[in-house]
């Protein structure tokens, strides 16, 4: 049985040529149509130069904004590093007259020490 029907699947798919009517359409229709180009650029993909052109841009808006993020980005690192330097050396000066403070508190003390010790 299964011979059977390989034999029928051969006879129906077997290779049959065109009719002359058929070929003769199919030769009218291929010189009525105007050649193509061949190139493999997007207007032989389907793409019209608009279409081309509206990509480009969106790409190049898409580079520009994340340019401009990353820009923004580094001006706001500068920013905060700025005021970093600022506090530290703000609390550098404060750090200094304090010690400055201790010192003169020291050295006034001790010299009074002196003076007591040289007076007695």
């Amino acid at each position: 049985m299964s011979k059977d029907l390989e034999s029928k699947m051969r006879a129906a798919l077997r290779p049959v040529a065109p009719s002359e009517e058929f070929s003769q359409k199919l030769i009218a229709r291929v010189v009525d149509q105007p050649v193509q180009s061949t190139a493999r650029g997007f207007a032989a993909r389907g793409l019209h130069p608009l279409a081309w052109w509206l990509t480009a841009s969106l790409a190049a808006s898409v580079i520009l904004a994340v340019g401009v993020q990353q820009h923004l980005e580094q001006q706001r690192l500068q920013q905060s590093g700025l005021e970093a330097r600022r506090e530290v050396l703000e609390a550098l000066r404060m750090t200094s007259q304090k010690l400055n403070l201790a010192y003169e508190a020291v050295k006034s003390q001790s010299a009074s020490l002196s003076d007591e010790k040289s007076g007695a």
